[in-house]
């Protein structure tokens, strides 16, 4: 889903359930600064499987909100 090589995304793949706020809330918070350095650009998280978590910028979401993508259960 990257637009562009220089547009900001952190993956994140966590080993205890226990972690997965603590990470996410991280790459959030580093997303939201990258997002003030570059306007027009919103945040999805997306999780991939249990593990597996994408936080990035993207014009597909609205700027100042951050949506969900659940890649997951769509493959239910």
């Amino acid at each position: 889903m990257r637009e562009h090589p220089s547009m900001y995304a952190s993956r994140i793949r966590i080993a205890h359930r226990r972690d997965l706020e603590v990470q996410l809330n991280r790459a959030v918070e580093r997303a939201i600064i990258e997002a003030l350095r570059k306007p027009g650009h919103g945040i999805l998280v997306t999780r991939h499987d249990y593990r597996t978590f994408t936080v990035e910028l993207t014009k597909e979401v609205p700027p100042g909100l951050t949506a969900e993508r659940d890649q997951l259960s769509a493959l239910s």
